[in-house]
């Protein structure tokens, strides 16, 4: 479960560090940062940060429903191999 749990987090990281020029900016901070030298040099920086925030909603609902599944199947797998434990100890 970690282990999954961590490849979704970094896979999410990786889109996110992998996006190209986006526009990821409402056309407010879009003007705020490409209208001084200081907004320009961090205008990358800003739309990956963007975008970061927009991918953890989906790796944290993806994990919980991940969790949800697989205890789902414990759960079933369990009932089942009660039934089956049943089975065979009336067929003795």
């Amino acid at each position: 479960m970690r282990r999954t749990l961590a490849a979704l987090v970094l896979g999410a990281g990786l889109v996110a560090a992998s996006a190209g020029p986006s526009a990821a900016q409402c056309v407010m901070c879009k003007t705020a940062l490409t209208g001084s030298p200081e907004g320009r040099g961090i205008s990358a920086e800003f739309n990956r940060a963007i975008l970061l925030m927009v991918a953890a909603p989906y790796v944290v609902m993806g994990g919980f429903l991940l969790g949800v599944y697989r205890s789902r199947l414990v759960h079933d797998g369990r009932r089942l191999g009660a039934r089956l434990r049943g089975r065979l100890r009336a067929g003795r």
